[in-house]
């Protein structure tokens, strides 16, 4: 009769440990256990997996030693915010989703200097002075190094400009792209020089949009996006990145 497909049946010569902290490390390398949230308990982990808890409680103590988990006393495991430790995980995250990833920044590429262009001609005062509010609370975010805020609010400050354009088209892709390219976001912004690296370019959009001018807004928005599709391409492909 044949062995039912599991998530721990592809890895048969690796110890029921090994298999469980690599299971749980994909998930949070794909984002489904998020930056600074708590992962399901012991006894909720080794009932979905059919392992003991000690498996899981040794699984977790691997993923700390690599800076992917942080154990609290009394409280449980988290993902870790500062995964420093975690860099090879995280580059080969990155590696494993290249084509998707750069696909996306492509689309935005071409998606979203349109968008600046057109809210440039068309926003409202409420709208800049909310993006206004937007950039602020992301350098704030950066300042704090607070990864997840950041990626939260880098998430708002494009999907704003895209909402002014007043185009529907181009507010449903962005819709879609967003959910597409949400763990990226997050792993990128792990790394502050990463978040620092996009106030410069945020803010010259910003100037751009409150002087209503187009052509500015559409040229900066593109070099923002040049720029995060290089990133995004030295991270996969250079041997030796450190993020």
């Amino acid at each position: 009769m044949a062995e039912p497909a599991t998530e721990l049946n592809s890895l048969k010569r690796v110890s029921i440990v090994q298999q469980v902290e690599q299971v749980i490390a994909d998930r949070i390398m794909d984002g489904t256990y998020a930056v600074d949230t708590k992962l399901p308990a012991e006894m909720t982990l080794s009932k979905q997996l059919g392992v003991g808890r000690g498996t899981v409680r040794e699984a977790f103590r691997l993923l700390e030693a690599k800076g992917l988990v942080e154990i609290r006393p009394g409280r449980g495991a988290f993902v870790a915010s500062d995964k420093e430790a975690g860099t090879e995980q995280t580059v080969q995250w990155f590696r494993a989703n290249e084509m998707e990833l750069l696909d996306c920044v492509q689309v935005r590429n071409a998606l979203e200097p349109l968008a600046a262009r057109l809210m440039a001609e068309r926003s409202q005062p409420e709208d800049l002075l909310e993006l206004q509010h937007i950039h602020q609370k992301f350098v704030e975010a950066v300042e704090k190094q607070d990864a997840a805020t950041i990626a939260k609010y880098d998430e708002k400050f494009h999907t704003s400009i895209v909402k002014a354009s007043r185009n529907q088209l181009l507010i449903k892709i962005n819709h879609q792209t967003c959910e597409r390219i949400k763990n990226f976001r997050q792993r990128t912004f792990q790394h502050n020089q990463n978040a620092l690296n996009a106030i410069m370019p945020h803010a010259k959009i910003l100037a751009a949009l409150q002087a209503g001018d187009a052509d500015a807004a559409e040229h900066y928005m593109h070099s923002h996006l040049e720029l995060v599709a290089q990133d995004l391409i030295s991270m996969t492909r250079d041997e030796n990145v450190s993020l």
